[in-house]
């Protein structure tokens, strides 16, 4: 029966690389690789979070990847990047064992993401370069207020999982080559949940990896070069949800509220597969959440400190620096932005940086309409909530 159903996963995951590369199984199918991964992890102990609950801070990680190596063959895209290997991979983190020192914590963690592995440098054996990976986590382990006190950190069965690697290889055969990397990885509930400390872990990683073709020589340099306009603009609508985690502090409950979202940017097309531009952030929330966060406030700090705090409004807005990285119709893109207004009590009140970190595809036969999912943060530690946007490309 496993088996059976590691087979269905393969061959899932290389049906989606397929639909991603725009190319067949069949026609392509030398460009196909699978590699298997063992390593090492160690937990970083964020905000102290593992004082009483950590005896140890070792854990094992394993991953199987399938994989296809672009070449001059593909999308012009492929040699912007330096002609990528790009794939799925399912992996384990086993936090299972680690050692506690009470009755609260983990359980291994099953994560299923798309990677994208990169080289700087490439010879005719060794190659050296970046591999970055985002999706999502499976997770057993969450936090009981009973049963499960200390584990602050995953609230949720459901998380987003990001990692990276600087990773150098070495081709013995044609065929066969194995990978040492230096590898951080981040589980979060994207406070889709509460309370949500995440789990932040880095470590070595060994891997074999089974090739059919040679990867080509870097070339940036690609021709046809594709035509695109040097200035673009976006509008976007969408919502998300968020979990008060001071709502959580006082009360010792949460529940997801809507938040309704809207913007647009205008952007600079300096290379095909970048730009960078100026993006405008609006939010407004529900008045039931802004009593109930007044509620939270005056029971935690005290009348006197919430009557000089003023008046709370259902409203934020900021401008960012959005950066936009390309490849065909899928942008990865970050933001780094400023609040110009935001009432939101005086926990929130603690910073007016916000980071967001995402990703779209658009649609051009639908007249460059776009879906896009990101992660919002403040502080570029804590994740303030999950946003889902539509909206087109001008």
């Amino acid at each position: 029966m496993p088996s059976k159903r590691l087979t269905r996963i393969l061959t899932i995951a290389m049906l989606l690389s397929a639909v991603m590369t725009g190319h067949s199984l069949h026609a392509q199918q030398r460009q196909w690789n699978i590699a298997v991964q063992a390593g090492s992890g160690y937990i970083f102990n964020t905000f102290d979070a593992y004082n009483q609950m950590l005896d140890s801070y070792y854990y094992p990680t394993a991953a199987l990847r399938i994989g296809y190596q672009t070449t001059e063959h593909d999308h012009p895209y492929a040699a912007f990047y330096g002609y990528p290997n790009v794939g799925f991979q399912l992996g384990w983190t086993g936090l299972s064992k680690l050692h506690f020192a009470s009755d609260s914590h983990f359980e291994s963690i099953l994560h299923l993401c798309g990677f994208m592995e990169r080289d700087f440098l490439r010879l005719k054996r060794f190659s050296l370069g970046y591999d970055a990976q985002i999706g999502i986590g499976f997770n057993r382990s969450v936090y009981n207020p009973d049963t499960n006190p200390l584990n602050m950190n995953v609230s949720s069965s459901l998380l987003i999982y990001a990692g990276g690697d600087l990773k150098m290889r070495y081709r013995f055969t044609k065929s066969l080559e194995m990978g040492l990397s230096i590898h951080i990885e981040h589980y979060s509930t994207g406070y889709l949940s509460c309370p949500n400390l995440g789990l932040n872990g880095c470590g070595a990683i060994l891997s074999l990896r089974y090739n059919n073709i040679t990867p080509p020589p870097i070339d940036y340099d690609p021709q046809p070069k594709p035509e695109v306009r040097p200035i673009f603009g976006e509008v976007y609508v969408g919502g998300g949800l968020h979990n008060c985690f001071t709502e959580w502090e006082a009360f010792g409950s949460t529940i997801p509220w809507p938040v309704l979202i809207a913007g647009g940017n205008i952007n600079y097309r300096y290379l095909p597969q970048m730009s960078t531009g100026l993006n405008i952030d609006l939010y407004n929330t529900d008045d039931l959440f802004i009593k109930r966060l007044e509620q939270a406030e005056r029971l935690l700090y005290g009348d006197e400190a919430v009557d000089a705090y003023g008046r709370y409004s259902t409203f934020s807005c900021g401008l960012s620096l959005i950066q936009q990285f390309h490849y065909g119709n899928f942008t990865v893109f970050g933001n780094l932005g400023v609040y110009l207004y935001k009432r939101l009590g005086l926990h929130e009140q603690e910073g007016i940086l916000y980071q967001r970190v995402g990703m779209k595809y658009t649609f051009k036969q639908l007249g460059n309409i776009f879906i896009a999912i990101d992660c919002k943060a403040h502080r570029f530690q804590s994740a303030a909530m999950m946003e889902f946007t539509i909206g087109k490309r001008f």
